[in-house]
């Protein structure tokens, strides 16, 4: 076998086997909303698939958060499934802020 139909095999499979280019992977609140034009870097335009509002930059936070809150045509489980994925990112984050602030509070402690 050439070299050239080994790179020409290696390069095939490659391109097979390969799934995404790089960046962030898809959130899954992308399924309930449309991709609209693109706006900046990283950044389109989104409107719901079940009532229509439109964001001119749909950040995923903001969308997951209208599914669980704001939509009026969601579906219960649709509300349910982004309710607890927002409350449980906030629990993990005030878990992240406590552990941050105990040696604060301890070295203002020992000065005294």
């Amino acid at each position: 076998m050439s070299s050239s139909e080994v790179t020409n095999i290696s390069a095939s499979t490659i391109d097979k086997g390969k799934k995404n280019i790089g960046g962030r992977p898809y959130s899954p609140v992308c399924e309930y909303f449309t991709k609209g034009e693109k706006v900046g870097k990283g950044r389109y335009k989104a409107t719901c698939n079940l009532c229509g509002t439109i964001w001119n930059r749909g950040k995923p936070i903001e969308l997951k958060s209208h599914l669980a809150n704001y939509c009026t045509k969601a579906v219960s489980l649709v509300i349910r499934k982004f309710l607890t994925r927002i409350l449980s990112n906030s629990s993990e984050k005030n878990e992240f802020n406590k552990k941050k602030k105990k040696p604060y509070s301890r070295k203002i402690r020992l000065a005294y």
